[in-house]
């Protein structure tokens, strides 16, 4: 396939993302993808005991944002809604603002999907929308009904990326992804769930299961 003859294919993904992400994975040992999963809880952080050397990666809305600490890096990946031109879950919220605004603390920020004519900060990797790896431009169009998909998901973007920038730079770290399963309940059915899974399961990523909550907190949810 070649990439460059695609549009949106001639974007160099390297010489887009920020130095100083780069000089953070070169060192880390682990890179945490960390779904906006209802489901995960504070024992599911507590369980890896990061560190310094690790990376904990959140996507738009960063709904898991009380568990985030200025311990460790941390990378927001934010999608782009083209037809009303914003990025998921930008502005930050207060308290992630205050995040932000620790001393001690390292924030990143990645920017998917962008449709439009920008010009990124020097701290900012911008990507555009395309990403030209083989399995985002593998994904699929449609469903079997013919009804279309909007594309891959801000953490099927970051998952492939991170993916690729371990192979592509003999980077060392572990990939890891927490909540992403189904506890929480239905997907939205404008992604190809199964392609997104069925390359996960295949990738040398590995899959953190959930702590199972006490009875009496899943009982308390059914209500």
């Amino acid at each position: 396939m070649d990439l460059t003859a695609l549009p949106n294919g001639d974007q160099d993904i390297l010489g887009a993302v920020a130095e100083g992400l780069l000089n953070c994975l070169r060192d880390a040992e682990r890179v945490v993808l960390v779904a906006n999963n209802p489901a995960i809880a504070a024992m599911d952080f507590d369980a890896l005991a990061l560190g310094p050397r690790d990376v904990v990666v959140s996507f738009n809305a960063c709904i898991k944002w009380p568990l985030l600490s200025s311990r460790w890096t941390n990378v927001f990946v934010h999608g782009f809604n083209a037809p009303d031109h914003y990025f998921f879950g930008l502005p930050y919220s207060p308290e992630l603002q205050a995040l932000w605004r620790n001393p001690l603390a390292r924030c990143f920020t990645v920017l998917v999907g962008v449709a439009d004519a920008m010009s990124a900060l020097a701290d900012v990797t911008l990507l555009r929308e395309r990403i030209p790896l083989p399995a985002l431009w593998n994904y699929p169009l449609a469903r079997a009904d013919g009804k279309r998909f909007v594309g891959p998901t801000t953490g099927f973007n970051a998952l492939v990326l991170f993916d690729w920038l371990r192979r592509e730079q003999g980077l060392h770290y572990r990939l890891m992804t927490l909540g992403y399963s189904n506890e929480a309940g239905k997907l939205w059915s404008g992604h190809a769930w199964d392609y997104e899974r069925a390359w996960l399961a295949a990738a040398d990523v590995e899959t953190l299961a959930l702590h199972k909550r006490p009875w009496w907190q899943r009982l308390l949810k059914r209500r």
